[in-house]
Order: structure tokens, then sequence, then C-alpha cells
């Protein structure tokens, strides 16, 4: 796993944007609605801002089009756009208990099928280990908590279940690695 750390929304970007060509290429309109979907409501940036992700990563060689009117163009990823978006999959994860973070690890799980077999399962290691992170966090928070009102209690034990259970599911992927992930 790389030792960069997800640092910025530009790299959350690039990954939704890189991630959604390398299934096929996409016109500028396209893009903007697949990756604003793909965030659901934890990451809706504007058209605008998707747009000037798309232009920095065509001026930095990463997508490509063949010829043709602005509208009619189709993005691609050009081979040092492939192992950009293998590099971002591949970066070290953080607990996912921002938003950005939540959101990396979001579309890690998304684009898995992008890498081979070993790479998807140091992903989903890094992955688990990072929810790990999370799980004990909430738990030493629960046990911690100087406050006792019952609310408050409940509320911490239900985010300990929540990380549980977001962590049983992300160990269940593991079976996917070596076998068709649509399957």
């Amino acid at each position: 796993m790389g030792s960069m750390g997800w640092s910025s929304p530009s790299s959350v970007l690039d990954l939704a944007v890189l991630g959604v060509v390398s299934e096929r290429a996409r016109s500028e309109r396209e893009l903007i609605a697949a990756v604003r979907h793909i965030g659901g409501g934890r990451f809706q940036p504007t058209g605008d801002v998707v747009a000037g992700r798309i232009a920095a990563l065509a001026e930095a060689g990463l997508l490509v089009a063949p010829g043709g009117e602005r509208a009619d163009v189709r993005w691609r990823l050009s081979r040092a756009g492939e192992a950009h978006v293998q590099r971002l999959l591949l970066m070290r994860s953080g607990p996912p208990v921002d938003a950005l973070a939540a959101l990396c690890a979001s579309l890690k799980i998304c684009f898995l099928e992008l890498l081979d077999g070993a790479s998807r399962q140091a992903v989903l290691d890094d992955l688990v280990a990072a929810h790990r992170s999370a799980l004990s966090d909430a738990e030493e928070a629960l046990a911690d908590c100087p406050c006792r009102c019952a609310l408050v209690q409940r509320y911490l034990a239900h985010d300990v279940e929540r990380w549980r259970a977001e962590l049983g599911w992300l160990e269940g992927l593991s079976g996917l690695v070596g076998a068709r992930i649509d399957a």
C-alpha cells in the first residue's frame, strides 16, 4: 500500500472521475452526473467543480479524448490515468469517521474491480484495519464516557454496533476477491 494519505477533496474527486471513466468513455455531462450520483448525499460537488477536475486531469495527461467538438468529447483513461487510479486505490485509508474518509472508503469499494486479486485484498485489508480502528475508538468512547445518561449510552452503543456491522460486511467482501465481483 502507498504511504500517501487522502489529503484533499481533489484526490477523492480524481478517484471518482477516473474510476467512472475506467468503466467506459463518457462525455463531460455524463461524467458530472455519474460523479454526483456515486457520491450519494455525502459528496455533491457542483458541475463546475467536476468539470474543473476533468480539465485538470486532461491537462495532466490522465484523461484523453479523440478529436471532436467539446460537447461530443468522450473522455477515457490514458495509460498514465490507469496507473494513477491504481495509485489512488492503493493509498492508505484512515478511519472513515469524517465525510471525506468515508467517501474514500466507499469509492475504493466501488472501484475494487479495477485491481488484480492481490491488490484487491490489500485494499480490503487496509479498509478492514481502518474500520477496526474506528470500532476501537467507538468502544473506547462507550466505555470511557463520563456521561451516564441513558440516551447517551444507547447512542454510543449504537455507534459500536454500526461499526461492527460495517466491519463484518467488509470482511465478507474478502470472499469476493478471488471470485467474480458481480457474482
